[in-house]
């Protein structure tokens, strides 16, 4: 990940910001062929930036945009990651005060930690080993570390998804709109013509990686917390009670969000 990714900047948006700095202003069409970012996204792209005053647009006909100086943007880059993280660890020590009552009153039937780094060979074992057992349904919902990490990273943990589930399984991938960015047309392409018993769908409301299988395995996916798009670890749970809870929270992002064949088309913007 470059250093503006870790900053907050998507790949596309990193490539129009870069584009604009060498252009000075610019068109949408004239930043599109410059970045290499399609038209299809241009426009969401350059009104995110300038919504975060990363560019600034010109009451020009056709609109023209301009970079902000480098050193400014950084800045508020930086600002925007120290609010994120503050707002990140409200919610963490919330959660914590919360979950500890019902933890210890209802602990697991069965629980385990594995170190298990993006598209390591142990990742890629226990995907097999957890979507090999699936009998009836699956559901991911993947956030970071994905969101944040470049394709090459868990490229590994892709093909084995599609190799071991059985046909006859109901599948159902809710993945974070950022992973399109990084990732090529090719895969984007592959995840939308998947086989008729998987469903992919996008959106920008998603905070959490997990998976539940047959509504009582779980496992959650660690982040690392020194380093963005990089997983600590899998914590796999068999829990009827947390799986039915988890299915609920899933199935309620799983209808808000969009599907992948109407992003791709352009019928609609990720997460509406």
């Amino acid at each position: 990940m470059s250093e503006l990714g870790e900053l907050g900047l998507s790949s596309y948006e990193e490539k129009v910001y870069r584009a604009l700095l060498s252009l000075g202003s610019a068109t949408a069409g004239e930043v599109s062929e410059a970045s290499g970012v399609p038209m299809g996204r241009i426009y969401d792209v350059l009104n995110g930036l300038d919504a975060r005053d990363i560019v600034r647009s010109q009451s020009t006909e056709p609109t023209r945009y301009a970079a902000v100086d480098p050193e400014r943007a950084v800045d508020r880059l930086l600002a925007e990651r120290r609010r994120e993280l503050d707002a990140r660890a409200e919610r963490y020590e919330s959660i914590a005060e919360g979950i500890g009552p019902e933890l210890a009153a209802t602990k697991p039937a069965e629980s385990r930690f594995w170190t298990a780094p993006l598209g390591s060979d142990a990742a890629v074992s226990l995907e097999r080993d957890l979507f090999a057992t699936a009998g009836d349904t699956v559901r991911s919902a993947m956030s970071d570390p994905y969101a944040a990490a470049p394709w090459e990273r868990y490229e590994p943990e892709v093909d084995p998804f599609y190799e071991v589930v059985d046909a006859g399984v109901d599948v159902r991938m809710l993945g974070h709109a950022a992973m399109l960015d990084g990732a090529p047309s090719e895969a984007v392409e592959r995840a939308a013509d998947a086989p008729a018993n998987v469903a992919v769908r996008v959106t920008t409301d998603l905070e959490t990686t997990f998976d539940v299988v047959d509504g009582n395995e779980v496992t959650f996916h660690v982040p690392h917390p020194l380093a963005a798009g990089e997983r600590l670890g899998v914590i796999h749970v068999r829990d009827e009670s947390m799986a039915g809870r988890l299915v609920e929270a899933f199935d309620r992002a799983w209808e808000a969000a969009t599907p992948l064949s109407a992003v791709i088309e352009g019928e609609a913007p990720a997460g509406e």
